[in-house]
C-alpha cells in the first residue's frame, strides 16, 4: 500500500495553456480541481494534449496563465520542490537502458526525497505489477513493460499531482485494467490524477471530470458522460458514437455503424 501524501490542495489553471514557438495551442483554461479528481483529457490527434499536460509540470513545454497548487505557484517552484508535488509519465518511455528496474523506480523516490525510499519502490513496484521485473535491466523489457515500470517511478515519487500521457497506449486488457484501478485508487486517496486519453471507455469509467479539446482550440469540462454525449463527440471527432451501460454498470462509448 502506497500511502497518500499528506498536503492535499486544488489545482487551480487560471487563463491557462501550453504555447510552441510562441503560439498558444488552446483557448485559455480556467479549471479549479479538488483532491480526489481524476481529469481525463480528451480530444482528436494534434489538439496539444500531450503539450498542456507537460506545461502543467514544467516539463518543456513553456506556457502561459497559471498553475497554483493551493497558494503556491507552480511556475515558480524550485525543481525539488516541484518533484515534490506533480510527478509526470511522459508518452516517451526512454530511460537508460543499463538501469535495473528497482533503479529506475528509485529515482521516483530520490527525485521527490521521501522518507523510507526501499519501502517506496517495493510498494510502488508491486502495486504496478511488475515485482518479477524488479532486476531486469530495462532496455531488455518489451513496450508494455517498461510502461509498467515508468508508472512504478510515478508511484514511488507519491505526489498529490500525478499526471500521466496515454497511460494504456501499449497494454493489454488485463494491465489496461489494472491501470484504471490505480488511476481511480490515487483519486480514493485525494489525489489530483491528470491523464490524457484516447480510449474514451476508459475516461468515462476511470475518470470523475473530462476535458474535452476541440480541434479548433476551444474546449469542454465536466461529467465524463456529459462531455462525451455524441453531439459533442460527433463535433470533435466526426464519428456518430454511443454510449452502451453494460449489466454491471461499465459504460462502452462504440461508433455508430
Amino acid at each position: 500500500m502506497i500511502p497518500a501524501p499528506d498536503d492535499l490542495r486544488p489545482l487551480e489553471l487560471t487563463e491557462f495553456g501550453a504555447i510552441r514557438g510562441s503560439v498558444a495551442l488552446s483557448d485559455p483554461l480556467s479549471l479549479r480541481l479538488e483532491p480526489g479528481t481524476v481529469l481525463g483529457i480528451v480530444g482528436p490527434n494534434g489538439v496539444g494534449k500531450s503539450s498542456l499536460l507537460a506545461a502543467i509540470a514544467h516539463s518543456g513545454v513553456a506556457s502561459y496563465g497559471r498553475a497554483a497548487f493551493g497558494d503556491e505557484d507552480l511556475g515558480g517552484l524550485r525543481a525539488k520542490r516541484r518533484a515534490q508535488v506533480v510527478s509526470l509519465m511522459a508518452q516517451d518511455h526512454g530511460a537508460p537502458g543499463e538501469l535495473r528496474v528497482s533503479e529506475l523506480v528509485g529515482v521516483g523516490a530520490w527525485a521527490s526525497g521521501r522518507a523510507h525510499p526501499a519501502e517506496a519502490v517495493a510498494a510502488a513496484i508491486a502495486r504496478a505489477g511488475v515485482s518479477h521485473l524488479a532486476d531486469r535491466r530495462y532496455g531488455t523489457l518489451s513496450g508494455g513493460q517498461r510502461q509498467l515500470v515508468q508508472l512504478a517511478r510515478v508511484l514511488a515519487q507519491n505526489t498529490p499531482i500525478v499526471i500521466m500521457d496515454e497511460p494504456t497506449s501499449a497494454l493489454d486488457l488485463a494491465h489496461q485494467r489494472a491501470v484504471e484501478q490505480i488511476m481511480r485508487g490515487l483519486g480514493n486517496q485525494g489525489r489530483i490524477v491528470i491523464a490524457a486519453i484516447h480510449d474514451l471507455s476508459l475516461a468515462l469509467n476511470a475518470c470523475t471530470r473530462v476535458l474535452l479539446l476541440d480541434p479548433g482550440g476551444a474546449s469542454h469540462s465536466g461529467p465524463p458522460q456529459d462531455v462525451l454525449g455524441p453531439d459533442r463527440v460527433f463535433a470533435a471527432y466526426g464519428v456518430r458514437t454511443t454510449i452502451h451501460t453494460t449489466p454491471q454498470g461499465r459504460r462502452i462509448l462504440a461508433a455508430d455503424d
